[in-house]
C-alpha cells in the first residue's frame, strides 16, 4: 500500500519544499492546490497522466474502466491520479531541481502532504466539509466528529500550522525543530485515531 501513498508524500512534499524555498511557483500553483485540497478528477483533467485500470464495485454494480469520474470517492481519486502524480512531480523537478534544505527532512515534509490529506480525506468521507475548505476549519469538523478532546484537536492545528510556517514563514515556532515535533505529534495522532489514508 505504500505505492498509493508514496507519490503523493513525494510530490506535495516537494512542492512544500519548494514554497519555503521562496521559489516562484506560478506555472504549478493550480495543480499544487487541486492536489492538496483533494480535487483528483480536475488534477488529473488538467496533468493528464495515464489513469490506470479499475474495477470498482459499489451498491451492488460492478464497474471497470480507467476514466476518472468527478464523484470517485476519494481513495480511488488518489489511486486514479498516481500516474498524473508522477507526471506532475517530474515537470515541477526538471524546473526547480534538487532543493538542499538544512531545516526539514524529506521525511517531514511527505509527513505533512500527508497530513493534510489525511484530515481532508476523512472529512470529506464523512460529508463534513465543502470542496476547498480551509483546512482550519476542516481540523475542527473532523475533530468534532470523531469526539477528540480540546488538547487532541489543538494537537492537529499545531500540524497544521506548521505547514503554515513552510508556506508562509511568520515565527508559528520558536524553531524548525519544534514545528517538526509538532508535525510528528500531530500525525501520530491521525495514525492512533485511524485518521491515515491506509
Amino acid at each position: 500500500m505504500k505505492e498509493l501513498v508514496k507519490p503523493f508524500a513525494t510530490t506535495v512534499g516537494y512542492m512544500l519544499k519548494v514554497l519555503k524555498s521562496n521559489a516562484d511557483i506560478n506555472d504549478f500553483n493550480a495543480e499544487f492546490k487541486m492536489i492538496r485540497h483533494g480535487n483528483y478528477f480536475e488534477f488529473i483533467n488538467s496533468v493528464k497522466g495515464e489513469v490506470p485500470e479499475t474495477v470498482v464495485y459499489q451498491k451492488g454494480i460492478i464497474t471497470s474502466g480507467n476514466t476518472p469520474k468527478e464523484d470517485d470517492f476519494d481513495f480511488l481519486g488518489l489511486f486514479n491520479s498516481n500516474p498524473s502524480l508522477i507526471k506532475f512531480y517530474n515537470k515541477c523537478y526538471s524546473k526547480y531541481g534538487t532543493i538542499d534544505d538544512k531545516d526539514i527532512p524529506n521525511s517531514i515534509y511527505g509527513i505533512a502532504a500527508l497530513f493534510e490529506i489525511s484530515v481532508r480525506m476523512h472529512a470529506n468521507n464523512n460529508q463534513l466539509i465543502e470542496q476547498r475548505e480551509k483546512l482550519v476549519d476542516t481540523i475542527d469538523k473532523l475533530g468534532k466528529f470523531k469526539n477528540l478532546t480540546i488538547e487532541e484537536i489543538e494537537k492537529l492545528h499545531k500540524g497544521r500550522k506548521f505547514i503554515n510556517m513552510i508556506k508562509h514563514f511568520n515565527n508559528q515556532f520558536p524553531t524548525w525543530n519544534d514545528g517538526i515535533k509538532a508535525m510528528t505529534i500531530a500525525y501520530e495522532l491521525l495514525k492512533t485515531h485511524k485518521l491515515t489514508i491506509i
